[in-house]
């Protein structure tokens, strides 16, 4: 058994030293035919494909370090440009949420046909939307306030 063991590896062992990989995506020429936004050679241009083209090479055609087009757009790995963009991200979907609670608000109160407790319901609604766009909106000044001027954190402003 043990002798079968040792024959099955030394043969896996000569057979990696042997068989080479093959590498699936090489062209012809042997340079890529697709950049990183993903147009091919002689192909139609990807939707966003401007953004993705300024997010990721420079005014030369060479590629920036650490920027990547994603889904939510361009980011930067660079710790100041990343914490800027997530926030960006994180205010632009809370303060869209709010703005939707208050339209639903509003809509609760136009419907209620004179119900108190639909109409009392709707209008906390609204008055809870316009609390959270106002906490928003604040909490926007005093990161803006601390990071840029008191804090003085490169690339925060």
């Amino acid at each position: 058994m043990l002798k079968k063991l040792a024959f099955s590896f030394w043969l896996l062992a000569f057979s990696c030293l042997i068989i080479q990989p093959k590498v699936l995506a090489q062209s012809p020429t042997g340079s890529p035919s697709c950049d990183l936004c993903g147009q091919c050679a002689g192909g139609p241009k990807p939707a966003n494909w401007d953004q993705c083209y300024a997010c990721i090479y420079d005014n030369t055609g060479n590629v920036k370090p650490k920027f990547y087009w994603t889904v939510a757009g361009c980011l930067s790995t660079k710790p100041e440009l990343f914490v800027k963009s997530i926030l960006s991200i994180v205010f632009a979907v809370s303060g869209g949420l709010a703005f939707l609670a208050f339209i639903a608000g509003s809509a609760m109160v136009l419907t209620s046909s004179g119900d108190p407790e639909k109409l009392n319901n709707g209008k906390s609604i609204v008055v809870s939307s316009i609390f959270g766009l106002l906490l928003i909106l604040f909490s926007v000044f005093l990161l803006k306030f601390v990071g840029v001027d008191i804090l003085r954190i490169p690339g925060f402003g």
